[in-house]
């Protein structure tokens, strides 16, 4: 977990203790401490890992044990404690909007609604409106918070999938061998919603089974594989290789519904003694004279891609666009950003702090900008081996136009047009919206798209292919936003883009110098899209970006 997460989780403690009504100033200290760890600017893995963590503020014996659970394991004692004197269920109503401490504790105590389905049953009802505090709107609002929770009961997201997956890897490793275990499924492709880890194990099931101090089961109704559950939450999935072989099995296990055919006619092959268990998935792949897919493109092709320059990696990207300071609502200087940057051995640096219509993220107005551009001709002096765009992250207006006057905005290196408002706006609205601003000359590059944030709420739903086309049209660049959550614009759209000539950026949405780690996740993104090096932006040079840049604002 990273700190924002583990943030969330001890904020969840201090909720859950005050349902009870636990000590009031030990639940403090849990809020102080959530805020604390969320403000931080060093992660807490890093802290435990150099035995620092309790030379933090606020953080005493009691509350680094848990930071180091929910660290190095995802769950904490503690919680398991909390959740055992709360009825079933009800601590899945602390996640849902418009419910508070007091309004959860009402529920509960005095109606006996404590759970999902007696919350939804009274919001149906329309009971829940006689309730002092509770609206039309608000029970229309918990209904659509539970549809959607419903929806994605069993979701993870890929950041965290990708995490728990790479503890698991290495445990089995240990205990059958590297050669032996590999990834498979969804995971292998790279979705950005995971229900299970899988992995295949060329041993059978029932070695497996042994090795694994019965802490896995054959599930009920499926005897073809092994599952077991992460402490977190997350299933994990063992599947056998030892009989067709890793190659043959890994190309059943990842693909998807469009490689049917080819499934059949390997699997053909395997049983007539035509191919051999020790086929690699690449040589299996060569013997059915099919081009070969990557695991994460196969979504988008299914056997035969279109014939492309090679996917996108981490190693291509030259440059970070996309960053908020303590000027804003960062958590991190300007000077911490540009050094951490700059150390993770980039070569240029676009800061974007959000302006003055975001007001609640400490938005800057016109003088602060000003201030800033003057900070950054420093910056540019005083660390010259980076370079050190002025941008910023513009609201886009309920009516399309951009925050802050047109002089103003044309002193910018670049300008991300985003959305942060009115999102309860029809869809079509939305749409016009969007383009209005990529019409706009001073706009740059549009950030996160549809505004979506995985597993809390949907996007705004704009019709995506119309914004592709405008951005086609007046020239300007989409970002892939990486961060966890966001992941916007979705990889669905990214071949549409790259074939209307749209220039992609992936950009970490940074309010941390640790958030800088996430551009691998949208460069997987972009990979599952199938964009080359040439369609991303930030793999560019220095003097190409510079042209680039000015290309957009002047088109």
């Amino acid at each position: 977990m990273d700190n924002s997460q583990i943030s969330s989780r001890i904020k969840r403690l201090s909720v859950m203790m005050r349902l009870l009504n636990e000590n009031p100033f030990k639940i403090r200290a849990f809020e102080n401490a959530a805020a604390t760890i969320e403000n931080h600017p060093e992660a807490m893995g890093v802290l435990i890992d150099e035995d620092r963590l309790k030379q933090v503020p606020g953080i005493g014996e009691s509350l680094a044990r848990i930071i180091l659970h929910y660290a190095k394991s995802g769950m904490a004692a503690e919680e398991i404690e909390l959740m055992r004197q709360l009825p079933p269920g009800l601590p899945e109503l602390l996640d849902l909007p418009g419910l508070g401490p007091a309004k959860i504790s009402l529920l509960w105590k005095k109606y006996g609604i404590s759970d999902p389905a007696s919350l939804r049953k009274a919001c149906e009802s329309g009971a829940i409106q006689d309730i002092k505090g509770f609206s039309d709107k608000l029970s229309v609002q918990l209904l659509q918070a539970l549809d959607f929770k419903d929806h994605h009961a069993a979701d993870f997201l890929l950041d965290s999938a990708l995490g728990i997956a790479h503890k698991w890897q290495q445990d089995l490793q240990q205990i059958f061998s590297r050669d032996k275990v590999e990834l498979t499924g969804s995971m292998r492709r790279l979705d950005v919603l995971i229900q299970s880890v899988d992995f295949l194990i060329d041993q059978p099931l029932d070695i497996i089974l042994s090795h694994l101090n019965k802490q896995a089961v054959y599930p009920e109704k499926h005897p073809d594989y092994l599952e077991l559950r992460d402490p977190g939450g997350m299933f994990i999935r063992i599947f056998s290789a030892s009989e067709k072989g890793l190659g043959l099995e890994q190309l059943i296990r990842t693909a998807g519904d469009a490689f049917g055919p080819t499934i059949n006619k390997a699997i053909e092959l395997h049983q007539t003694g035509n191919l051999s268990p020790n086929h690699s998935e690449q040589e299996l792949f060569a013997t059915l004279d099919l081009t070969w897919v990557e695991p994460e493109m196969r979504d988008l092709f299914s056997c035969q891609p279109e014939t492309h320059a090679g996917l996108v990696s981490p190693q291509d990207i030259k440059g970070v666009f996309h960053a908020h300071s303590t000027w804003s609502d960062g958590r991190n200087s300007l000077e911490e950003m540009v050094l951490a940057v700059s150390q993770a051995g980039y070569e240029y640096f676009g800061i974007s702090e959000h302006s003055q219509a975001a007001y609640y993220a400490n938005g800057l107005q016109p003088e602060r900008v000003l201030a800033q551009w003057d900070r950054i001709d420093e910056l540019n002096q005083l660390y010259p081996h980076i370079h050190i765009f002025k941008g910023i992250e513009a609201d886009i207006l309920k009516d399309g136009a951009l925050d802050y006057e047109e002089e103003l905005l044309a002193g910018f290196d670049f300008v991300i047009a985003s959305i942060h408002s009115h999102f309860h706006l029809d869809p079509v609205t939305q749409t016009d919206r969007l383009i209005r601003a990529l019409s706009s000359p001073f706009t740059t590059m549009l950030g996160h798209p549809t505004g979506r944030m995985l597993l809390s709420r949907e996007g705004y739903g704009p019709d995506l292919n119309a914004v592709i086309d405008a951005a086609a049209e007046y020239g300007k660049i989409i970002e892939i936003n990486s961060t966890p959550k966001r992941l916007d614009l979705d990889w669905h759209y990214l071949k549409y883009a790259a074939e209307k000539g749209v220039r992609i950026s992936i950009n970490p949405d940074a309010h941390r110098v640790s958030a800088i780690q996430t551009i691998p996740l949208g460069v997987m993104m972009a990979r599952k899209g199938g964009l080359s090096p040439g369609d991303v932006i930030n793999t560019r040079s220095l003097a190409d970006v510079k042209v680039i840049l000015k290309e957009a604002r002047e088109s």
